[in-house]
């Protein structure tokens, strides 16, 4: 499924111009090698291009279409106009010159097979190259002296004749567009019915392209279909990579240069945790991509917030909206892929997929439980990276979260499903083990119990407890919440602001010393707390005092009282734990939003 997808979606890309076609791809060219009428070798010119690379401008080589290079392993296999300096020129630094000159003969072998008939000058002056460059003298040529470290960098060089790039050529594009629809690619003598086209007759491919731009896998590229161990292989198939599971070489051209082609697109392909998520819908339409950019509130996606509630609005209905002159149907099929490194390989996380209309149903959704009183610096919508980052120890040296956890998330709130325990449980791991930290030395401020965290326990508690907490728990404080676990989270929050108002200057607050045993274990904690009020109370003011005997008053109003026995709990579940951080979290900030509007 993932595989015929990307295929399809390479025909879309091919059809709307923005990849290469059939037989066609990209290599990164430095160099172009410019060649004379008569096939004499006259210029070695720089193709690189000017990047700003911070605040330095730094040279690099131009990505160019050119015929479908050859995916290499060890062994000897020649490109079509555009190759190294082994094949091209017989020149480089391995220290093996027959090695050498064996990729030159190569590359004079394919292109007398592919231009042997092709009546074009340009083509006849490719040939003569080929026929007379003196490999063993190569190195002895002044314009390869004078070029040498670049030769040598190992880059790819294009062939020009005159003025003109010999891909650009008419009578040399359709020889190669001939010879490769008649499968005469060096290594596809293995033919076979392809399992993502169906196709019977084709060449097979016995190694597939790779893959660049998933984070944390090699810079060269990594493959996702790869047979390296006899383990992975079907019985007595062993050594026969590709043919284990036969695609031909056209789709598996395909899959790479749709998969490639959306890793590249650095605006929309995102890192979560440790995954790389790229998306996107059957038709290749960049809005869809835009609109659920903006729908994760890490980036707007060029959209306004307007344009997305409208969108959501039409969406929820089933009708299609029209934004930018882009009419977005509710029924476009959307896809949404998930890939993390593996040593030389790349596994896939999750690849989920659903009608657009449904995906943005369930982010509203889960964007809906995610809603909760937050200070004013801080955006409504909260990006899955913050979530994931908050289940993770700030103070690591890797403070990125499992990439189990990171892909069972992002299934959860793009299919509606239910979300991990382990966020919900890594989420109170963290309440209970950080502490108040103020921004120091370029380090961001860290906060025991922080916006990110109470809005995921609250999604947690009304997505998997609903039949709980459905009711009892909402954006900001519930008076009407009788809870006796989220009561006495509000509760402890009026002592810590009792204690605050007696003592400005304090450094360390019950918060630091009690909040965990006392979310965990009540009964044992709350009495210790309560001996402390008492004391702070009388350093109060009269008003004041008689302001927070009233708070108090009312809070333990709602705390049934048995007929033995203490009506404080011994033990709280972790839901009521999540409940407790919920109340004196809500709490706290209408305490805080109180006083700014006091102000």
């Amino acid at each position: 499924m993932i595989l015929q997808s990307l295929v399809h979606l390479y025909e879309e890309l091919s059809q709307q111009g923005k990849v290469a076609k059939e037989g066609w791809g990209t290599a990164k060219v430095s160099h172009r090698l410019v060649l004379d009428n008569s096939g004499k070798l006259t210029g070695i010119v720089s193709a690189r291009k000017k990047v700003l690379r911070g605040k330095k401008e730094k040279e690099i080589p131009s990505e160019m279409i050119v015929p479908l290079p050859s995916i290499r392993a060890s062994g000897v296999k020649a490109n079509f106009l555009c190759d190294n300096s082994s094949y091209f020129l017989g020149v480089d630094d391995k220290g093996k010159p027959e090695r050498t000159k064996e990729c030159f003969e190569a590359a004079k072998a394919l292109h007398h097979q592919i231009l042997d008939g092709c009546c074009s000058e340009e083509a006849g002056a490719i040939l003569s190259y080929f026929d007379h460059w003196n490999v063993d003298k190569a190195r002895e040529y002044p314009l390869i002296q004078r070029n040498l470290e670049d030769i040598l960098d190992g880059a790819n060089f294009l062939i020009q004749v005159g003025d003109r790039d010999a891909v650009e050529i008419p009578e040399i594009r359709e020889a190669w567009n001939a010879y490769f629809k008649a499968g005469g690619k060096e290594g596809n003598e293995e033919r076979g019915q392809c399992l993502i086209t169906g196709k019977k007759n084709e060449p097979i491919a016995a190694l597939h392209p790779k893959i660049k731009g998933v984070l944390g896998a090699q810079s060269s590229g990594a493959n996702l279909v790869s047979f390296n161990a006899p383990a992975f292989c079907s019985y007595g198939h062993d050594g026969e990579q590709g043919k284990n599971a036969p695609v031909s070489e056209e789709a598996a051209n395909a899959y790479g240069t749709a998969l490639n082609f959306l890793l590249a697109d650095r605006t929309h392909a995102k890192v979560m945790g440790n995954t790389t998520v790229v998306y996107w819908s059957e038709h290749a339409e960049e809005a869809y991509q835009n609109c659920f950019l903006g729908m994760t509130g890490d980036d707007d996606g060029g959209l306004t917030d307007r344009e997305l509630d409208d969108i959501l609005t039409h969406m929820k209905k089933g009708q299609s909206a029209d934004i930018n002159g882009v009419t977005m149907n509710p029924d476009e099929p959307f896809y949404i892929l998930g890939l993390a490194p593996n040593a030389a390989r790349i596994s896939v996380r999750f690849f989920l997929w659903n009608t657009f209309g449904n995906v943005l149903k369930h982010m509203a959704a889960h964007e809906e439980r995610m809603k909760i009183i937050h200070p004013s610096w801080e955006k409504d919508r909260i990006p899955l990276w913050r979530v994931l980052k908050a289940t993770a120890n700030p103070h690591s040296r890797d403070s990125a979260s499992s990439p189990l956890l990171a892909g069972s998330l992002m299934k959860a709130v793009f299919m509606d499903g239910r979300y991990p325990e382990a966020v919900f449980q890594n989420i109170l791991r963290r309440i209970f083990s950080d502490r108040d930290e103020e921004a120091v030395g370029g380090k961001p401020a860290v906060y025991k119990i922080s916006y990110v965290k109470a809005a995921m326990v609250k999604a947690y508690l009304l997505k998997n407890c609903g039949m709980k907490w459905e009711g009892k728990i909402q954006m900001a404080v519930n008076e009407n919440c009788n809870d006796i676990s989220y009561v006495l989270g509000r509760l402890f929050s009026v002592l810590e602001n009792i204690q605050k108002s007696a003592n400005p200057d304090i450094n360390s607050t019950i918060k630091d010393r009690y909040f965990n045993s006392a979310c965990a274990t009540p009964a044992s904690v709350f009495p210790v707390l309560w001996k402390l009020a008492n004391a702070h109370l009388g350093k109060l003011d009269r008003p004041r005092a008689v302001y927070f005997k009233k708070k108090l008053g009312m809070l333990m109003d709602k705390i049934t009282m048995p007929d033995k026995g203490t009506p404080l709990p011994h033990r709280l579940t972790l839901d009521e734990q999540g409940a407790f951080v919920l109340g004196y979290y809500q709490e706290t900030q209408a305490r805080y939003a109180g006083k700014k509007e006091e102000k």
